[in-house]
């Protein structure tokens, strides 16, 4: 399975989620409850391909002489072994794309013998048994996989069912509809699990996103982010690899044009990063390390002012962001959340709050609000809504305590601004 990676675009630059965070946001499938999931899928499948193989049983004695369905059940044991066996090779790692392949394309073979076997015989009530359970084979592979290519091979064969049905109708008579409904139980159990599966990786990674964005709100006021992180242990790296190049002699003295380019490179990326990290506040980390907050809210903060909230503060802010515009949108305009920290004009004033943030929300009215999200703002402090037809305004009045600390860095401006 390739790495995930998440893109986003966040005050006009592109962001691409550090390659740790993506594999914890993108890894729902074997843990974080995936496995379970799994495990789950796969008794519902063996408890339908049961119910499939004792209805072939009923049918058995109104096959003529021969084999019956049971080439084709064993066509389809034989598939099942593969798919288990394959599983059991690659069991703490995704299933092989080959494997994978061979497993699809083995399943032609019962769904092609069990529909030759019952040809001709609609018009008794003989309907196709393992090609029906064939379906339900894919639904522990679509929570292994993937839902797309389970759910087209599902439909495949179910229609494959109905044109086997359709094509004896004028002897079948009412029995058409008995075939008809044997390939919508192909399709509709896969329909269910892919259904199941969508939904329980949706909250998954919902989940797994607010965990890992929630990690800025205990950093310092002006402490690197995921993405800034990974970038520094870089250019350390490269820093290192080429003092130790020059310090053993490998490169001389002067350094070569391309070392000396290299060195410059090096220099201005850490000017630019340390330039940045001085207004590069948690918000701003938290805003663009989500896959959910980052194409939805800008926060305009020039001044870093959102370091001095303390970590409680921080927390009902990123939930009442998360609480406005996490959600999908459920109607056609898109949600978009504009954050502004500015300092009161009455800076002097005791009675002043210490900082004002203002929330422009679009994209929803205020009556389809969460009520958590007026609790989790209550944290932050005092705050007022100015409605609109289709948007509206939080301004919110901050206190900030100088003796809590965030992230372990106390808050000294707001003490020294109220004269402590």
């Amino acid at each position: 399975m390739s790495e995930p990676r998440i893109a986003a675009t966040t005050l006009g630059r592109q962001f691409r989620r550090p390659s740790r965070s993506a594999r914890a946001a993108g890894d729902v499938r074997e843990s974080h409850g995936g496995r379970r999931l799994a495990t789950g899928i796969t008794i519902a499948s063996a408890f339908i391909i049961i119910g499939h193989l004792a209805h072939a049983a009923t049918l058995a004695p109104l096959f003529p002489p021969g084999p019956g369905p049971w080439p084709a059940w064993l066509a389809l044991v034989g598939v099942v072994g593969i798919g288990v066996v394959s599983r059991l090779v690659s069991r703490n790692a995704p299933l092989p794309d080959v494997l994978y392949v061979v497993l699809l394309l083995a399943l032609v073979a019962p769904v092609w013998l069990d529909l030759t076997a019952t040809m001709g015989l609609l018009h008794l009530g003989v309907t196709p048994t393992a090609a029906a359970a064939a379906g339900a084979v894919l639904m522990p592979v679509a929570a292994i996989r993937g839902t797309r290519i389970p759910m087209l091979v599902a439909s495949l064969i179910g229609a494959a069912i109905a044109v086997s049905a359709l094509l004896q109708v004028a002897t079948a008579g009412h029995y058409t509809v008995s075939g008809l409904t044997v390939a919508a139980t192909t399709v509709l159990p896969m329909a269910v699990a892919v259904i199941a599966i969508g939904g329980f990786r949706r909250l998954i990674r919902r989940e797994l996103d607010l965990s890992l964005v929630q990690s800025t709100v205990s950093t310092p006021r002006t402490a690197v982010g995921m993405r800034a992180s990974e970038e520094l242990a870089q250019l350390d790296f490269d820093a290192e690899s080429l003092l130790d190049d020059v310090g053993s002699g490998r490169i001389a003295i002067p350094l070569p044009a391309e070392a000396a380019e290299r060195a410059g490179d090096l220099a201005a990326r850490l000017r630019v990063r340390l330039i940045e990290g001085r207004n590069d506040t948690w918000l701003r980390h938290a805003v663009t390390e989500s896959a959910y907050l980052s194409n939805r809210v800008t926060v305009d903060d020039p001044g870093g002012l959102a370091g001095v909230l303390s970590s409680d503060q921080r927390d009902g802010l990123l939930l009442g962001l998360w609480f406005l515009v996490g959600e999908h949108s459920k109607g056609t305009a898109e949600l978009a959340a504009h954050v502004i920290c500015r300092e009161p004009r009455n800076a002097s004033d005791p009675e002043s709050p210490d900082l004002q943030l203002s929330i422009e929300v679009s994209g929803v009215v205020q009556r389809r609000v969460d009520p958590a999200t007026w609790d989790a703002l209550g944290t932050v402090g005092t705050h007022d809504v100015v409605p609109g037809p289709e948007s509206f305004r939080i301004d919110i009045d901050c206190r900030v305590d100088p003796n809590v600390s965030a992230g372990g860095t106390a808050v000294r401006g707001a003490a020294r601004k109220r004269g402590i």
